[in-house]
C-alpha cells in the first residue's frame, strides 16, 4: 500500500488537489460559448441568454447546500472526511459532461442533465474548497499561516489556468468547427486526474461528542458571517466578471476570437497566481488587511477602464487582463488566513463554508445574468456590480480586527 508522510505533505497534496477542483468547476466557464451552442441552441436570444449563464450559475447556487452538508461534517467528523467527499462529487459529474449528448441528439433532455450535472459541482465546491482552505490554515506553522493558507487560493487559480489553458491547447490543435462539434469534450474527461485526490491523506482524529448547530453558529458569530459574506461578494463579482462574462462579452461583440479572449483569461490567472503568492507571503509580516483593500481597489479601477475605454486591440485588453488579475490576486492572497482567524476552531469550517457560499451563490449565481441585462442596456453600466461590492466589502473590513498582524508576533 502506497504510504505518505501526513505531517510533511498534507498542504502540498491539499493544495494540488485544490488545482484539480477548480480546473474540474472552472472548465465550464472558458467553454460557455461552445456549450451554449451544443445544448441550448437558441443562444441568440435573451431567453438563450439566460440559459447560457445557467450553466455557471446553477453551480453557484447550490454552493450553499454543499457547505450546510460538508461544513457540519468537517467540524465533526474532521476536515478530511468533508474534503474526500466532495472530491468524488466533482469528479464524477465533470466527467459526465464530456460524454452526455447534445441538444441535437437527445433534445431537451441535454441541457436539462447539463445544469443538473452543474447542480452537483456547486454542491461539491461547497464543501470542499473551504474545508481544504481551514485544513490547511490549521496545519501551518505560526507565523506562516498567511502563505500556507495563500497556496489554497493560488490552488483554484492555477486550475482556472488549466480550465482556461484548455480552450487555448484545443483551439491550436483542432480547427473551430472541430473544437465546437466535439474536441471540447476532451477536456472534460481529464476531469478523472482529480479522484485520486479523495484517497491520498487519511483523516485526522476525531474529537467525540463534537455538537455542530449550523443555526447556533450563525447567531453567536453574526457580524463575522455578515462581514465574511460582504467581503466575499467583492470576489464573487469581480471573479465572474473576469472570467465568466468577459469571454462572452468579447466573443459576441466582436472584440476579440474565442482563442484571443483566452489568452487574456490565461495571462490574468498567471498575474494572479504570482500576486497570490509574493502577498500571501507579505500579509505574515504586514498583516491581512492592506492586500485585501489594495486588491478591491485595484479591481475596480481596473474594470472602469476596461469598459469606459471602449478598446479593440487585443493587446491593450492582454494588459487590462493581466492587470487585473494582479490585483484580485492582491486580494485573495490573504483571505484565507483571514476567514479562518475569524471564527474559533470548533465552528470554523460550517462558519467558513456557510459564509462564503451564500455570498458566491447570491453574488456570484447572479453575476452573469446581471451582466448580459445590464449591457444589453449600456455597455457603461457593467461597472455598476463591481463598484457597489467594493463598497460593501471595504465597510465589512473595517468591521473586523485583523488578527494577522498579532500571529506574526
Amino acid at each position: 500500500m502506497f504510504q505518505i508522510d501526513v505531517k510533511k505533505y498534507e498542504s502540498i497534496i491539499g493544495a494540488l488537489g485544490n488545482v484539480f477542483e477548480w480546473y474540474n468547476y472552472a472548465l465550464v466557464m472558458p467553454f460557455a460559448v461552445v456549450l451554449m451552442q451544443q445544448f441550448f441552441p437558441e443562444n441568440t436570444s435573451a431567453f438563450g441568454k439566460i440559459c447560457g449563464g445557467l450553466i455557471v450559475s446553477m453551480g453557484l447556487f447550490l454552493r450553499p447546500l454543499g457547505a450546510f452538508v460538508f461544513g457540519p461534517i468537517g467540524d465533526k467528523f474532521g476536515r478530511q472526511k468533508a474534503i474526500s467527499w466532495s472530491v468524488l462529487l466533482m469528479a464524477i459529474p465533470t466527467i459526465l459532461m464530456g460524454l452526455i449528448p447534445g441538444y441535437k441528439e437527445i433534445g431537451i433532455l441535454a441541457p436539462i442533465l447539463l445544469i443538473f450535472l452543474r447542480i452537483l459541482q456547486g454542491i461539491s465546491l461547497g464543501g470542499e474548497y473551504t474545508a481544504a482552505m481551514v485544513h490547511i490554515v490549521e496545519r501551518a506553522p505560526a507565523g506562516k499561516k498567511g502563505f500556507y493558507g495563500c497556496w489554497t487560493e493560488a490552488g483554484s487559480q492555477m486550475g482556472v489556468l488549466l480550465a482556461g489553458q484548455s480552450v487555448v491547447w484545443i483551439s491550436s490543435l483542432f480547427p473551430e468547427s472541430e473544437v465546437y462539434s466535439f474536441m471540447w469534450r476532451i477536456p472534460f474527461l481529464f476531469g478523472i486526474i482529480l479522484v485520486p485526490f479523495a484517497f491520498l491523506i487519511p483523516d485526522q482524529e476525531l474529537k467525540e461528542n463534537k455538537k455542530v448547530s449550523i443555526i447556533n453558529t450563525l447567531k453567536l458569530h453574526l457580524k463575522e458571517v455578515f462581514c465574511t459574506i460582504a467581503i466575499t461578494s467583492f470576489s464573487a463579482v469581480a471573479f465572474y466578471t473576469l472570467w465568466t462574462f468577459l469571454p462572452g462579452y468579447l466573443v459576441t461583440h466582436g472584440i476579440l476570437a474565442l482563442k484571443d479572449a483566452s489568452v487574456c483569461g490565461v495571462s490574468a490567472t498567471i498575474m494572479s497566481v504570482v500576486s497570490i503568492l509574493v502577498c500571501g507571503y507579505l500579509s505574515d509580516i504586514f498583516g491581512r488587511k492592506p492586500f485585501l483593500i489594495a486588491g478591491i481597489f485595484g479591481v475596480a479601477i481596473t474594470l472602469c477602464v476596461m469598459f469606459l475605454g471602449n478598446f479593440h486591440d487585443f493587446h491593450i485588453w492582454l494588459l487590462l487582463h493581466s492587470l487585473y488579475g494582479f490585483c484580485i490576486g492582491t486580494y485573495y492572497s490573504s483571505r484565507a488566513a483571514f476567514f479562518s482567524e475569524a471564527f474559533p476552531k470548533e465552528v470554523r469550517c460550517t462558519a467558513v463554508s456557510v459564509s462564503l457560499s451564500l455570498a458566491q451563490a447570491f453574488f456570484g449565481g447572479l453575476t452573469p445574468i446581471v451582466m448580459v441585462w445590464i449591457v444589453d442596456a449600456s455597455e457603461y453600466f457593467a461597472i455598476v456590480p463591481v463598484i457597489c461590492v467594493s463598497f460593501f466589502a471595504l465597510f465589512a473590513l473595517s468591521q473586523l480586527e485583523d488578527k494577522g498582524v498579532k500571529s506574526k508576533n
